[in-house]
């Protein structure tokens, strides 16, 4: 263990601040609930419990049962190159039926991160190097889709957090400059030091000790969200986030809030959570007993 973790372990016990333990996988969980909980997400999320016709015999997921009506956040609609997904069925006729009401999950999109603690030596550049390199490879998808970025100078204030902010405008879309009505928004917090990531997170980080954004708290919590003033129907949002979290590193998380993706068809929003690891989504199902 290094100088630095004895100096962290030595500071929570003078402090009395709790330290994370995120060790234990629950195995009666999904690994969404399971990463999401070790993020300190762990007072609304729940997993719901399919039909047992959904399981096979060692209760995995039957994809044929579930129909053939892609789940937006998959296959070919992705356009994500080199992203090995399989399409679990069709859940807008299928999972949103079964699916736990959207308020029983966080509303709000969070991030949660390990950053391997090589990449910087004290906080503020830790939270600095993940800021950069969220807003880089944010603009640059969005570019990629069709999208021009304007950087807003002053930062957008909210209980006392400072935002960095892009104005956004795609050519005969919605999204314009001179009406300022979509913004792509950002804020990082600093990490704190852990001497393991969760031995159940992205291999490149399992166990190795990390910088680690935590979304905890009911504010001051990572994020990076698209706000439109007239309707998702411009920015397809799934396609964006997942995106984003394959060029990523597998380290970063994303956890999409239920009623708050758009998939950019009908102005219409998926209405259950999940979480993006390196471009695969994790679903709040529970494993078959």
């Amino acid at each position: 263990m290094t100088i630095r973790y004895l100096l962290v372990i030595a500071t929570a016990m003078m402090t009395g601040c709790a330290m994370y333990n995120q060790s234990s996988y629950n195995d009666e969980w999904s690994k969404a609930k399971n990463m999401v909980h070790s993020a300190g997400m762990s007072q609304q999320i729940h997993d719901q419990q399919l039909p047992s016709g959904a399981y096979d015999k060692e209760g995995k997921l039957q994809d044929n049962k579930l129909g053939n009506i892609s789940h937006p956040a998959y296959g070919s609609g992705s356009g994500i190159v080199g992203v090995n997904v399989q399409p679990y069925g069709a859940f807008e006729s299928f999972y949103w039926g079964w699916s736990v009401p959207g308020a029983s999950h966080y509303s709000d999109h969070r991030l949660f991160a390990w950053m391997p603690d090589e990449m910087a030596d004290n906080e503020g550049r830790a939270r600095d190097k993940m800021e950069a390199m969220l807003g880089r490879a944010s603009l640059a998808i969005l570019e990629e889709m069709g999208y021009k970025a304007q950087a807003i100078r002053k930062p957008f204030e909210l209980n006392g957090l400072a935002f960095k902010q892009w104005y956004l405008e795609q050519s005969g879309g919605i999204c314009n400059f001179a009406r300022l009505n979509c913004v792509l928004s950002l804020y990082v917090p600093e990490p704190v030091a852990v001497d393991q990531a969760p031995f159940f997170s992205y291999y490149s980080i399992a166990g190795q000790p990390a910088w680690f954004f935590p979304s905890e708290d009911n504010d001051a919590y990572p994020r990076l969200a698209i706000t439109q003033g007239e309707g998702l129907e411009s920015i397809s949002e799934n396609v964006f986030y997942q995106k984003l979290s394959a060029r990523l590193p597998g380290w970063v998380y994303l956890y999409l809030a239920p009623d708050e993706v758009g998939t950019g068809d009908n102005n219409a929003t998926i209405a259950y959570p999940y979480v993006l690891e390196k471009g695969k989504p994790l679903l709040f199902i529970r494993p078959a007993r």
